[in-house]
């Protein structure tokens, strides 16, 4: 499944990405746009009139976890645990493993250490990710919403 998540949603872009669905956001449309990337991904809103018109799905809730409960419903969604954490948070990019010559540039020594073959980046982005307890976090939550 890929998304296409309306302006509205940002967060719960953020958790469709950590899930390893193809997430595509960004803060502001314009209508052709939204069209142009309907077509090939699952166009999802806050916006009523919107979704009436060009088709979609709504999202009611407010919270984040609501609304992940709600598009979990509405999609019969089963993310893949071992797709968790494969993209970036931020741009969508599927990550890659980071050379630990290359990451030790960019990460602290003690990540380095500690997750010496686990450590990935975004090529987009540069971004680094590892396995923490921020993770650990994410993933208990993911938990306690059924995944």
């Amino acid at each position: 499944m890929k998304f296409l998540l309306d302006s509205m949603l940002g967060r719960l872009s953020k958790w469709l990405r950590i899930m390893g669905y193809d997430t595509h956001y960004q803060r502001s449309y314009k209508l052709y746009e939204i069209y142009e990337l309907k077509e090939e991904r699952i166009f999802v809103s806050r916006n009523r009139r919107l979704v009436s018109s060009i088709g979609g799905i709504f999202i009611e809730n407010d919270r984040v976890e609501d609304q992940i409960l709600e598009l979990k419903e509405k999609l019969k969604l089963r993310p893949d645990p071992k797709m968790w954490f494969t993209r970036c948070i931020l741009c969508n990019a599927l990550l890659r493993k980071a050379e630990p010559e290359y990451a030790e540039q960019f990460v602290p020594e003690y990540v380095l250490i500690q997750n010496r073959d686990r450590i990935k980046f975004c090529p987009i982005c540069n971004r680094f990710y590892w396995p923490g307890t921020h993770r650990d976090r994410m993933i208990k939550k993911l938990k306690e919403l059924g995944f």
